[in-house]
């Protein structure tokens, strides 16, 4: 009894800390993201289960001799270790304020009798049970189903080989993934003991959104980069790659599993085909030892450079605590002004204006949204590029013009969830007390916050690529046609929007896995249109799509204006939820 009561403090705050990464009460008095988190899960375990099956099934469809499955199976190993190794450096990115002690930890923790060390371990194993479950889970179904249908077709293999395959990409997997979560805390933990408390508050948020930005795109990118994996060579990218360095483990622990059964009786052309690719796999498997020594010492690195940084900051809890409140830092004058003398002359709307940068910027939630919003935006835009024609002095195709849209169009669809999620709901309720029903002039503000913050600066980016392939000319029109375009959907995105940016409860649309799909491909025949009007318009015909688009957001001006307005409810409840009403 004793020894359960001397570790029951540490097993209350281990389910504390866990259950802080599935509920969040800032955002609304009832969120619970524990049924959007099973969602993410069963979806998580859908994809795996799905991505394994059809990336294997040729496997089974196709007769293979061993040196085409060796070769081929390079492919697939890359792309699993891939998937494993960022998908928990993505976790770790996204629960970057929640991978130490935060402020609100230290506030409700410090003045209680628990000693500082038993907060760190029970911190320290709620992260380490949140990788491990979120490592496992993606990498169940590819290390039962590849291994198997890798070898389907092969009479040679023994069942206990086959086990040994499993056994092998599970725990190679697994290590993939500790490694990619190991990595981003280390990162994390390196950059608060060298910077300090006051400078890491300033750089984090950046850091967090780099590195989203960087896992978003890789991910996405990720099919295109792992095709023809042993015929390209592990030179160059590749050989700095660390998804690279375990295909090396990989190899080295099972790779003669395959690689080396005894060949069967083959027709001509099936011999041939199994030398050619058998020489592919002889020249790479001399580097899979030199690439598992890389595995090794990486993670070695990592694990030591997480370690000690670690228990550096651990040497006092108050350390965590943040830097600087936001209401010390310094104002963006420039563009205060720049709203009140130029373009909004209306109170509220300069109120909008201020509030949503300021919310968009500093508040962790939904930065965290628009960086995402963002680096799906500049993979999209990294694919069309990828196929598309880029001459100088050349015209530009199609996929080319398509970066614009699909990298604007991703923000502003981050930005219209972003509006959705207060930014501190506690706070709403000076809105409620000051408020005078001037909603409409409020979103106008809020909508030239989006169009200053994020239209112009994502424009601004592709602007260069544009300038070399079409001449200073076009690519001015096209600018112009952008930041048309972005206008214009923004009108259509908050046209049936009747809450106050950044300050409502929020209420999750429970139609969403229905919407989801088919918003995606409205979005993307959206895309593809405007992108083919611009082709045409660049051509010989820019007034028309100007006015046609002055044309189009003048109408749903106009429809938003005399659409009835809706009594405004800061404290909204979602459908399912039943007020009693039992109170005075």
């Amino acid at each position: 009894m004793a020894v359960d009561r001397r570790h029951r403090p540490y097993r209350l705050l281990t389910r504390h800390f866990l259950r802080q990464f599935l509920e969040n009460d800032l955002i609304s008095p009832d969120a619970d993201r524990t049924q959007l988190l099973a969602v993410v899960g069963a979806l998580l375990l859908c994809l795996t289960l799905f991505v394994s099956f059809f990336l294997s099934a040729v496997y089974a469809m196709v007769v293979l001799m061993p040196g085409q499955l060796a070769v081929l199976s390079l492919d697939d190993k890359f792309f699993h270790l891939s998937v494993a190794m960022i998908a928990t450096a993505l976790l770790a990115a996204s629960q970057w304020d929640q991978l130490a002690i935060d402020a609100r930890d230290v506030a409700i923790l410090e003045p209680l009798p628990v000693p500082a060390g038993i907060i760190r371990r029970a911190k320290l194993s709620a992260v380490a049970i949140l990788g491990a479950a979120v490592g496992i889970g993606v990498n169940l179904f590819p290390s039962i189903l590849f291994p198997w249908l890798l070898v389907f077709s092969l009479r040679q293999i023994s069942v206990a080989s086959l086990f040994g395959l499993m056994a092998t990409h599970a725990v190679v997997a697994v290590a993939a993934s500790a490694f990619g979560y190991l990595v981003v805390i280390a990162l994390r933990e390196v950059l608060a003991a060298v910077l300090g408390r006051r400078w890491f508050a300033r750089i984090s948020p950046w850091v967090q959104g780099g590195l989203i930005v960087a896992l978003v795109s890789a991910l996405l990118l990720l099919p295109s980069s792992s095709q023809r994996v042993a015929e390209r060579g592990f030179d160059g990218w590749r050989a700095m790659a660390p998804p690279t360095w375990f295909v090396g483990v990989y190899e080295v622990a099972a790779g003669h599993v395959i690689a080396d059964l005894p060949r069967r009786e083959m027709t001509p052309r099936q011999a041939a085909r199994d030398e050619a690719a058998s020489a592919i796999y002889r020249e790479r498997r001399e580097q899979f030892p030199t690439m598992a020594r890389r595995a090794q010492l990486a993670t070695g690195l990592v694990v030591a450079l997480a370690g000690l940084a670690y228990l550096w900051q651990a040497r006092r809890l108050p350390a965590l605590a943040p830097g600087p409140p936001p209401s010390r830092r310094r104002p963006w004058r420039l563009g205060a002004r720049l709203a009140s003398a130029w373009l909004l002359r209306d109170p509220a709307a300069r109120a909008g204006f201020a509030f949503s940068l300021a919310a968009m910027w500093r508040s962790n939630t939904h930065r965290l949204t628009l960086v995402c919003a963002a680096a799906a935006g500049f993979a999209m835009a990294i694919v069309a590029l990828s196929g598309a024609t880029v001459e100088a002095g050349a015209g530009a195709s199609v996929r080319l013009l398509a970066m614009q849209p699909l990298l604007v169009g991703a923000l502003l669809v981050g930005f219209r969830h972003a509006i959705r999620v207060p930014a501190e709901l506690r706070a709403n309720w000076g809105f409620q007390l000051a408020w005078s029903g001037r909603d409409r002039a409020f979103v106008t503000g809020a909508k030239c916050a989006a169009v200053a913050a994020l239209v112009l600066p994502a424009l601004a980016v592709l602007l260069p690529l544009f300038l070399v392939v079409l001449g200073p000319q076009l690519a001015a029109t096209h600018f112009a046609f952008g930041l048309a375009g972005a206008v214009v959907a923004l009108e259509v995105l908050m046209l049936h929007y009747d809450k106050l940016p950044f300050t409502c409860t929020y209420v999750p649309n429970e139609n969403s896995k229905a919407l989801v799909p088919i918003y995606a491909i409205a979005f993307f025949i959206a895309v593809s249109t405007f992108a083919r009007m611009q082709d045409a318009a660049l051509g010989g015909g820019a007034i028309n799509l100007l006015v046609v688009l002055v044309v189009v957001f003048a109408v749903l001006r106009l429809v938003s204006a005399t659409r009835p307005r809706v009594p405004l409810d800061f404290d909204e409840a979602p459908a399912s939820f039943q007020r009693l009403g039992l109170g005075p």
